[in-house]
């Protein structure tokens, strides 16, 4: 029990928080070497649409200006027209992936990915080199309230992986290794 909470309060600090005492962009070694377990007392989040136990009032604030003084391209132009459900989106991928939940996460995988990924079951079978270590941390530093956006799609950190809306559903479109 204990090992939980523990894990639900690093998780949490580092979901919630998108802030570390060390220079931005820089993840503390403690949190890269932490081998978190699965953190099951999260599940309902996974599946649970409401916004309001899915999201904090900070994570749902939009940004006008990131924080190097760009002003950020429109949701519009991103093809994402569902902002507050995008960010849903956004943290089931964040959670799915801190656990390894490969075949939950295979579902938001828009196919084929890349030129070798053409099913849920390659997906699988090769997650370990799709969401490397650095990959998985892009996904963990979400920034919430400032995600990068252009035609293409959006973003997680340093462009690791890139999302786009497709009619009412959101897709994983792109893992850069």
């Amino acid at each position: 029990m204990k090992k939980h909470l523990l894990s639900i309060s690093i998780l949490l600090v580092l979901i919630a928080c998108n802030e570390t005492t060390s220079p931005p962009g820089v993840i503390p070694a403690s949190i890269i070497d932490t081998q978190l377990p699965k953190v099951d007392t999260l599940k309902p989040l996974i599946s649970n649409n409401s916004i309001g136990s899915g999201l904090t009032l900070e994570e749902m604030k939009d940004d006008s200006v990131f924080t190097d003084g760009s002003i950020p391209t429109s949701w519009e132009v991103a093809g994402i027209t569902d902002v507050k459900n995008f960010k849903l989106f956004l943290k089931r991928v964040q959670l799915l992936v801190l656990n390894d939940e490969k075949e939950q996460l295979a579902k938001f995988i828009k196919y084929p990915l890349g030129r070798s990924i053409k099913s849920e079951a390659e997906f699988i079978k090769n997650y370990d080199r799709i969401f490397t270590k650095d990959a998985k941390l892009s996904i963990a530093k979400i920034n919430f309230s400032q995600i990068f956006r252009n035609s293409k799609g959006a973003m997680s950190e340093e462009g690791r992986v890139w999302f786009q809306q497709e009619v009412d559903e959101f897709k994983i479109i792109a893992v850069n290794n």
